[in-house]
């Protein structure tokens, strides 16, 4: 394990501890992020209870989603989700103020149309490989999003 994720715990044995609906949930998910970002490289952050997707980058990887398990849903997060363009206000944290994090929440299916979670997952992972200085510079100096 390095930097709090784990490369050697298979995803299923991990989702095993969960409620069978919650599982299928993050198996569609799963699914569905490995079709929109075939590039993704998917790892446990169990910690958290996540399992994070990353593009690969020179010596780094770039966190762009996360699938965030529990026993009565399942989130679809994204890394810098504060950035995306969310015209119809679908993602979920802008109450909460998160200051980076948005998501869609899951409790008893997919629910959200594929195409729709692959636009999100398509401009997140574009965000991810962005310098960190120009997902920065799309941030007003309240820290919310100029676009907001």
């Amino acid at each position: 394990m390095m930097g709090g994720v784990d490369d050697e715990l298979p995803v299923e044995i991990f989702l095993d501890g969960y409620p069978p609906v919650m599982r299928e949930i993050a198996n569609e998910l799963r699914r569905i992020v490995k079709g929109a970002v075939p590039d993704g490289v998917e790892a446990l952050r169990p910690g958290w209870s996540w399992i994070r997707y990353a593009l690969p980058e020179r010596r780094r990887v770039r966190t762009f989603a996360w699938i965030g398990v529990e026993r009565k849903h399942v989130h679809l997060g994204f890394e810098n989700g504060v950035l995306l363009p969310d015209p119809e206000c679908l993602l979920q944290g802008r109450r909460e103020s998160l200051k980076q994090f948005r998501y869609f929440t899951f409790v008893d299916a997919v629910d959200v149309d594929e195409a729709v979670l692959t636009d999100y997952l398509h401009a997140a992972a574009d965000l991810a490989l962005l310098p960190p200085a120009a997902r920065r510079g799309m941030l007003g100096d309240a820290g919310q999003p100029i676009a907001d």
